[in-house]
């Protein structure tokens, strides 16, 4: 069990690094790995429970807000507002913090996990 909890705490790790490289790179697609991160970071028992119903509605509902926003930008704002954004989140000034905290949090998702840590 410590040694599938260590697999997949550096499998995530590694898919966070990259994604963030490939931000740095300019590839602003490359922030899937962070959701595969994710999925590969939870236990087999939370990914073959069932999801509660409050949690789902809270998923849909902030997925539905994601993609009207995306799609409000993307037709009522200026291209070189987008523009912006995509340099914004590229700069490493944004990225090396990003990385960061992405990194403590999964340390300390980790550590919970092994048992180091109260919740």
């Amino acid at each position: 069990m410590k040694t599938s909890l260590t697999i997949r705490f550096g499998v995530a790790a590694v898919l966070i690094s990259v994604g963030c490289a490939l931000l740095l790179a300019g590839v602003d697609r490359g922030g899937i790995l962070f959701g595969l991160a994710t999925v590969f970071f939870m236990p087999r028992s939370e990914l073959t429970k069932p999801i509660p119903r409050r949690e789902l509605w809270v998923m849909f509902g902030v997925l539905f807000a994601f993609i009207a926003v995306m799609v409000v930008a993307r037709h009522f704002l200026p291209s070189s507002t987008g523009d912006t954004v995509r340099r914004v989140i590229c700069y490493p000034a944004f990225v090396a913090p990003f990385w960061f905290f992405m990194m403590w949090g999964l340390f300390r998702h980790y550590q919970r996990q092994k048992g180091g840590i109260d919740a």
